[in-house]
């Protein structure tokens, strides 16, 4: 399943997350991983509201860190791609 700018992401509801700093924990249950999110990551991770599409995070993350639009559409597009893969997120297609 490849991502679309206009799917809206949503986190699944199996995951659980914990604050760590400046980190985010993202606990797996159902495959007893965890992923550890930088600033960036767990951004994305709470935009994931089921609300906002894949392109308004991109521009939240371009505003909020003064990034490079290019750099943060090829790396939040990556990321989310593996957290659909890995679960953790759901992306609800939204088909015109």
């Amino acid at each position: 399943l490849m991502l679309s700018w206009d799917d809206v992401l949503v986190k699944a509801a199996s995951i659980v997350t914990r604050e760590s700093g400046d980190e985010l924990v993202v606990v797996l249950p159902e495959q007893g991983k965890y992923v550890v999110l930088n600033a960036t990551g767990a951004r994305v991770l709470r935009l994931a509201d089921g609300k906002h599409t894949l392109h308004e995070i991109v521009d939240a993350i371009v505003v909020e860190f003064g990034a490079d639009p290019a750099q943060v559409e090829r790396d939040v597009l990556r990321f989310a791609q593996s957290l659909v893969e890995r679960d953790a997120l759901v992306a609800i297609k939204h088909n015109a």
